[in-house]
């Protein structure tokens, strides 16, 4: 190659990189590699107890947040739950209607290729609807509405990438009076649960 074809081709050269196809950065990740997928829905069926026990069931939504580090996926949960409880001891028989409105912050941690686990933290409220037959006196009944908190650890199998089944066990101290008073059950209440159920991703 003479001089005159080495500058030639020397001055062509950031002309033809200009001209070259750039790839689009205004163009989206795709959402397998976001890490934040969108708002889920679920369901949830279980047992509860502590003085009291019965029947559980549970509506959650999360929405992802953010992804905190490569493992660690934070989310905000909504819950509304629905208790059906009773107690009987020595022939005093009570039943208690317990409906819970819960947010919570959720940490994602992913264990296996279909499989994660989580824990949650919340702050919500609780009331309860107590009523006691004590015999011969007759049935007494009271509500109330108290501050309570959720602690929770749980599992997800991932079905597919809309659908994971999972489980949640979940600790919830309600604070203050459970009922008060006339003739209700006066006193605080530490719940224990555990839950069975799916989530559906929108």
């Amino acid at each position: 190659m003479n001089v005159r074809s080495f500058v030639a081709a020397a001055l062509l050269a950031p002309a033809i990189t200009l001209a070259a196809p750039k790839p689009s950065s205004s163009q989206p990740a795709p959402a397998s590699q976001s890490g934040v997928p969108g708002l889920e829905l679920g369901g949830f069926i279980g047992y509860e107890t502590d003085d009291f026990s019965g029947l559980a069931l549970r509506f959650d939504a999360e929405m992802p947040i953010q992804q905190l580090n490569p493992q660690v996926k934070l989310s905000v949960v909504g819950s509304i739950g629905y208790s059906y409880l009773t107690w009987d001891t020595y022939g005093v028989t009570a039943k208690s209607n317990l409906f819970k409105i819960v947010p919570a912050a959720r940490f994602t941690i992913p264990v296996a290729p279909q499989v994660d686990v989580f824990g949650d933290v919340g702050l919500g409220l609780a009331h309860a609807s107590v009523s006691v037959d004590v015999p011969p006196y007759g049935t007494f009944s009271d509500s109330s509405t108290n501050l309570m908190m959720r602690f929770g650890v749980g599992g997800w199998f991932h079905v597919n990438p809309k659908l994971k089944l999972g489980a949640m066990f979940d600790l919830d101290p309600i604070f203050g009076d459970y009922a008060t008073s006339n003739g209700g059950y006066s006193k605080s209440e530490t719940f224990w649960s555990i839950l069975f159920g799916a989530m559906f991703q929108l």
